[in-house]
C-alpha cells in the first residue's frame, strides 16, 4: 500500500533541503522507521560482553503519527505493527529470509475516546524505541533490576522514558517479565545465550519493513531457524507480490547494503549481475518491494565523511520520500536524500528517543576527537573544517569556532578560522580553525588543541539553538617527508609539494589571471624571473585579455593526443624510456587502474605532452602566492574540506605553475573534477654523485605519497574556476636526487576522460637568461589575414640579432603534432627597435610568394636552431580576409573595409589592408568578399 503525502520534497547537492513550503511540518499518514541502530563500539552489539562505557546498545526507533493524521485506512484505536529484518547477504545460506521478527504491542493514537484495553498510548513525540533491557551478568539469564526497574541498554541506561517516547523491551520477557517498559506481543526468536551478546540486528546488508498487522496482505513468517510456529515459513518473497508478504501490507522499508560493488544509483539491480551484489537477488528490477525499500550504502566514500555507518537515520520525519508521494517510487532519491548516517563518533551519533521534524529546535552536533585529526604541511598555515552539524530541525545555523592553547607550540599553533554560515537541519556545517606549523617542526610531530564549537540562530525569530556550545580536541601532525613510496609502502626516491590555486570567474574582470598574484609577477617579470613555455605568457598576463573567450583559449591550449599520435620517448642509456617509466611507477605496481585508459593496446605507445621548459633550477624558485591554495595530499587529492591541507597559505616557493583553463568552445565551464594528471620531468642536469642521470624519466610523488600518483582533479575552491594554477615546490629533486636543472615536463593523461587543458607553464627558476619572446603582433593564436605580405613582430626580453637563415622555423601544423617542412626560406627577418630604442623586436614577412595557404595553421618557431635564443612556438591561422580579427571571415569584415576605402595612406598593419599593397581600395573588399563565409578551423590535433 502506498500512503501519500500532498507534495514531494529534494535535497540538492549541498544537502540543503529544498520542498514547497505546505510539505514544511506535515506528518506522514502512517508509521515510519526513524533509525536503525545496528553497531555500537566493541565486538558485542547485545548487551551481553559490552564496552562498559557504551551508551546505547542496538536499537530500532519508530515513529507514530498523530491521529489526526493517520490515513483512514488504519486503525488510530487499535494499530498493530510488526517489524521484519530480511537477510540480504548474497553469501548467507538465509538469503532473501526472515532474520527476526517482532510484533510490537498495541498501540492507541486517539486518547480522546479512551485508551483501548490492552493497548499503549501513543507517546507525546511520537516516538517509539525497540531494544534491549540488561542482564545482571555475563551469563544472560537474570535481567538486571526488578521486573519495575530493568535497565534499558539506551541513553547510558534509563529505568523510565520521562514520558517522552515509549521503549519496548524485545527481551522483556524473560526472567520474570519488565513491567517498567513494554514488550512485543511475539518475537522469533532471540536465540540465547548467543545474540544477547552478538545482537540481533544486521550490520551488514538486510532489508527493514515496518509492516501492519491487521492488514489482509499480512503473512506471519519465523526466522528461517524457528520456522515451527510459523505455516508461512520464513520466506517473505519480496520480489513477488503475489506470494508471500504483499505490499499492502508494508508501511515502510529501508535496507542497508554492504556489499564492495554496490552503487546507490545504480539500484535496483536487473539480476542476476553476475557479481553477486548483496540484496540484488532479494529486491531486484521489477520486484514487489524494489521500489518502496531503498537501499542506503554502508560506507561513505565522500570526501566529507568517508566512513562505515553504525546505523542509520530518517533525515526529516516530516519530509516526503518518494513512496509518499503521488510521484514514481524512486529508491535512488530516497537512498540519497531522505536518510543519512549514523555514526558512534558523531556529529551525528545515535540519538533513541528524538526523531527530527523540519520543526524540531536546531541543535548542534561536534564528532568527536578521534574525527578530529588532521596532518599540516610544513612552512603553512592550513585550515581544516570541524566536522560538526546541526542535528536538530530546519532552521539554519552559523557555527563558529575558538582555539585554545596550543598542547606544544613549538609544533604548531590554532587559532579560530572561518565560520560555517546557513547551515540546514540534518546537515554537516565545517567551520575552520588555522593551525600554523611552527619553525623548525619535525616530520611526524604532534600538537593537539581545544576547539569551541558556538552554534548560533541564522535567523532571528527561529527557535533557540540546542546544546549551542560543545568543545573537541582538534590534533595536528606535522607534514615534511622527503621521500615516496613504492607500490609496497618502502621509501622510494623522493617526493615534491604541489598546490592549486582556484581562479573564480568574475563578472566585474576581463583577465581573471592578471588579477591573481601570479598573474601580477608575469606581468612585471616576464622575460627575466619568469619565462614561458608556449610564448603566452605576455597574452595572459595582458588585462584587456578575456580569459573567458572559448575560442582564444582554445587556440593557445596544448591538447592531448589523439591514439594515433600517442608518444613514446627514449631514456638516457640504461635507463627507461617514458612508457617504461610508468609501467614501471609505484602507482601502476600497485595494481591502480589510474593510466589504463592512457596507454594504446600493446602498452608501446602513451597520451602524454612533452613541454620542453625554459631550462629550470629545481629549487630556490622566487615565487609565493599570497593567495589560499588547496595543497595535494598523498593520494592526490586536493581541496578537501576536512584537510589540514586545504585552504593553506604558505611561504613555501615554487619553481614551476602551471596554467590551466576551465573554459570551453562555448565559453561555458567545466569544473576540472575530471581532469586528472600524472607529471614526469625530464632532467637536464645532475650534482656530483645523483643517482640520477641526465635524460632520465622521474615520475613525481606528491607529500609522501606513491611514486607516479595522479592529481586526481583541479576542482578545487572557491569553485566556477574560469582556470587553475598547478604550483610545484620541487626543492626535494634537488637536496634528496641531486636534480639541479630539468628539461622539460610530461603530463600524462590520467583519466580516460577529462583531460587538463594547459595555456601556459611558467619557469619561476629559469637557469639561465636568454632573450625570451614576450610579446608578439598578432598574438599567438591570432589569425593572419593578408594575401601576401603578412607580417608577425616579436619582441624579446633582451638584445638579439637578425638570425640566420632557417634559424626561426615556420611550418604547416599537421595532425599528430607533426610539422610540414621549413618555409621560412619565403620570408623576410629582420631586427627592429623595441621600447628605449633597444634591438629586441623581431619583424617576420612573408616576401609574396604564396607560401601561406588559406585556411591553414603554421608555426612561427625556434626549436633550439636559433643558438642563444629560448626556444619559442608561436601558432598562427591564415584567414585571409578576417579584416575584425574574429578568426573568421564574414560579411562584417567587407563591411568594414567598404567604411574605409578609398585609403592610400600607407597602411602599415592595417587589417583592412588585405592584398598587403599599403593602400585599402575595393580590391581588399574583392578579396575578403572572395572567401566568404569562412569558418574558424580548429588546430590539427597534437597541437
Amino acid at each position: 500500500m502506498k500512503f501519500e503525502l500532498a507534495a514531494r520534497c529534494v535535497f540538492v547537492p549541498a544537502m540543503i533541503l529544498a520542498c514547497a513550503v505546505a510539505t514544511f511540518g506535515q506528518v506522514p499518514n502512517r508509521p515510519v522507521i526513524t533509525e536503525v541502530f545496528t553497531d555500537p563500539p566493541g565486538d558485542n552489539d547485545g548487551p551481553v560482553g559490552r564496552l562498559g562505557g557504551n551508551a546505547h546498545q542496538e536499537y530500532i526507533e519508530i515513529y507514530l503519527p498523530p491521529s489526526a493524521s493517520l490515513s483512514a485506512t488504519l486503525n488510530k484505536d487499535a494499530l498493530r505493527l510488526t517489524f521484519y529484518e530480511v537477510e540480504g547477504d548474497s553469501t548467507s545460506s538465509g538469503l532473501g529470509l526472515v532474520n527476526y521478527r517482532f510484533d510490537l504491542p498495541t498501540f492507541d493514537l486517539d486518547p480522546s475516546n479512551g485508551i483501548t484495553p490492552g493497548a499503549i498510548p501513543r507517546p507525546s513525540t511520537g516516538v517509539v524505541v525497540l531494544g534491549w533491557v540488561d542482564y545482571a551478568s555475563t551469563a544472560p539469564v537474570v535481567l538486571a533490576g526488578t521486573s519495575a526497574t530493568r535497565v534499558a541498554m539506551i541513553n547510558g541506561g534509563i529505568t523510565s522514558t520521562g514520558g517522552t517516547y515509549t521503549f519496548i523491551a524485545m527481551n522483556g520477557a524473560q526472567d520474570g517479565g519488565t513491567t517498567n517498559f513494554p514488550v512485543p506481543t511475539a518475537e522469533n526468536k532471540i536465540d540465547m545465550p548467543a545474540e544477547a551478546g552478538s545482537g540481533v540486528i544486521q550490520n551488514g546488508s538486510a532489508a527493514y519493513l515496518l509492516v501492519n498487522r491487521d492488514s489482509p496482505s499480512y503473512v506471519m513468517l519465523c526466522d528461517d531457524a524457528h520456522t515451527a510456529e510459523c505455516p508461512a515459513g520464513s520466506d517473505p518473497q519480496l520480489a513477488n507480490d503475489a506470494v508471500g508478504l504483499n505490499t499492502p501490507a508494508s508501511l515502510d522499508g529501508l535496507a542497508c547494503n554492504d556489499h564492495g560493488k554496490f552503487l546507490v544509483t545504480d539500484q535496483p539491480y536487473d539480476a542476476p549481475t553476475g557479481d553477486d551484489i548483496d540484496l540484488e537477488t532479494v529486491l531486484p528490477l521489477g520486484g514487489a518491494f524494489s521500489l518502496l525499500v531503498p537501499q542506503v550504502p554502508e560506507v561513505d566514500t565522500s570526501a566529507t565523511f568517508a566512513g562505515v555507518a553504525n546505523g542509520y537515520a530518517r533525515r526529516f520525519v516530516d519530509v516526503a520520500k518518494t513512496t509518499e508521494t503521488a510521484a514514481d517510487d524512486d529508491p535512488v532519491a530516497d537512498a540519497t536524500t531522505a536518510y543519512r548516517h549514523v555514526r558512534n563518533d558523531g556529529p551525528f551519533f545515535p540519538s533513541p528517543g528524538r526523531a527530527a521534524l523540519t520543526t524540531t529546535p536546531p541543535e548542534l552536533g561536534v564528532a568527536g576527537s578521534i574525527e578530529q585529526s588532521v596532518q599540516v604541511l610544513a612552512d603553512t598555515t592550513g585550515r581544516p573544517g570541524i566536522l560538526a552539524a546541526n542535528v536538530g530541525g530546519n532552521y539554519p545555523v552559523n557555527l563558529s569556532t575558538a582555539a585554545g592553547a596550543s598542547s606544544n607550540s613549538l609544533v604548531a599553533t590554532f587559532a579560530a578560522g572561518s565560520s560555517a554560515t546557513g547551515v540546514p537541519g540534518q546537515t554537516l556545517g565545517f567551520p575552520t580553525v588555522a593551525v600554523t606549523v611552527a619553525p623548525g617542526a619535525t616530520h611526524g610531530a604532534v600538537a593537539d588543541a581545544t576547539v569551541t564549537v558556538t552554534a548560533n540562530n541564522a535567523n532571528g525569530g527561529d527557535p533557540p539553538v540546542a546544546a549551542p556550545i560543545q568543545n573537541t580536541t582538534l590534533t595536528a601532525t606535522v607534514l615534511k617527508p622527503t621521500a615516496g613510496l613504492t607500490a609496497s609502502g618502502l621509501p622510494f626516491q623522493t617526493t615534491v609539494f604541489a598546490a592549486i590555486q582556484g581562479i573564480p570567474a568574475s563578472a566585474g574582470l576581463t583577465n581573471e589571471f592578471r588579477a591573481t598574484s601570479l598573474g601580477a609577477a608575469v606581468a612585471a617579470n616576464l622575460g627575466g624571473a619568469i619565462l614561458d613555455t608556449l610564448t603566452n605568457g605576455a597574452v595572459l598576463a595582458d588585462s584587456t585579455t578575456n580569459i573567458g573567450n572559448g575560442v582564444l583559449m582554445q587556440t593557445i591550449i596544448r591538447d592531448f593526443p589523439d591514439p594515433a599520435f600517442y608518444i613514446e620517448l627514449p631514456g638516457p642509456p640504461g635507463e627507461p624510456s617514458l612508457v617504461q617509466a610508468v609501467l614501471q611507477s609505484a602507482e601502476v605496481q600497485s595494481g591502480a587502474s589510474t593510466y589504463d585508459n592512457s596507454f594504446d593496446v600493446g602498452l608501446t605507445v602513451l597520451r602524454a605532452i612533452r613541454f620542453n621548459l625554459p631550462d629550470t633550477f629545481t629549487f630556490g624558485g622566487f615565487f609565493t602566492p599570497t593567495e589560499t591554495l588547496q595543497f595535494v595530499d598523498a593520494t592526490g587529492r586536493a581541496g578537501r574540506v576536512r584537510s589540514g591541507l586545504s585552504n593553506a597559505t604558505t611561504t613555501r616557493t615554487f619553481e614551476l605553475a602551471i596554467l590551466d583553463t576551465n573554459v570551453k568552445d562555448d565559453n561555458s565551464l567545466e569544473t576540472g573534477a575530471t581532469d586528472d594528471v600524472g607529471i614526469v620531468v625530464e632532467v637536464e642536469t645532475v650534482e656530483a654523485g645523483s643517482p640520477v642521470a641526465p635524460g632520465e624519466f622521474v615520475f613525481l610523488s606528491y607529500t609522501g605519497g606513491l611514486q607516479g600518483a595522479d592529481i586526481d582533479g583541479v576542482d578545487v575552491p572557491p569553485g566556477n574556476n574560469i582556470a587553475t594554477i598547478l604550483f610545484l615546490d620541487l626543492d626535494n629533486l634537488h637536496t634528496v636526487l641531486g636534480i639541479r636543472t630539468l628539461e622539460a615536463i610530461i603530463l600524462v593523461d590520467g583519466s580516460g576522460t577529462g583531460e587538463l587543458d594547459v595555456a601556459e607553464i611558467f619557469s619561476l627558476n629559469a637557469s639561465s637568461q636568454q632573450p625570451s619572446v614576450v610579446a608578439a603582433t598578432p598574438n599567438n593564436g591570432a589569425s593572419l589575414w593578408r594575401t601576401s605580405l603578412n607580417t608577425v613582430r616579436l619582441s624579446f626580453s633582451q638584445d638579439i640579432t637578425t638570425p640566420a637563415a632557417g634559424q626561426v622555423e615556420i611550418r604547416q601544423l599537421l595532425p599528430g603534432g607533426l610539422f610540414g617542412p621549413d618555409l621560412s626560406g619565403g620570408f623576410g627577418m629582420l631586427v627592429q627597435e623595441g621600447v628605449g630604442g633597444s634591438p629586441r623586436v623581431l619583424r617576420i614577412r612573408d616576401t609574396g610568394g604564396g607560401d601561406l595557404v588559406h585556411r591553414n595553421w603554421y608555426a612561427i618557431r625556434n626549436a633550439g636552431t636559433w643558438a642563444g635564443v629560448a626556444d619559442f612556438e608561436l601558432h598562427y591561422l591564415v584567414q585571409i580576409g578576417d579584416v575584425d580579427g574574429d578568426m573568421e571571415v564574414l560579411d562584417a569584415d567587407v563591411d568594414v573595409t567598404n567604411l574605409a576605402i578609398p585609403s592610400l595612406t600607407p597602411s602599415g598593419d592595417d587589417r583592412r589592408n588585405v592584398d598587403g599593397d599599403g593602400a585599402i581600395l575595393n580590391a581588399d573588399a574583392s578579396s575578403t568578399n572572395a572567401r566568404i563565409p569562412s569558418l574558424f578551423v580548429p588546430k590539427p590535433s597534437g597541437h
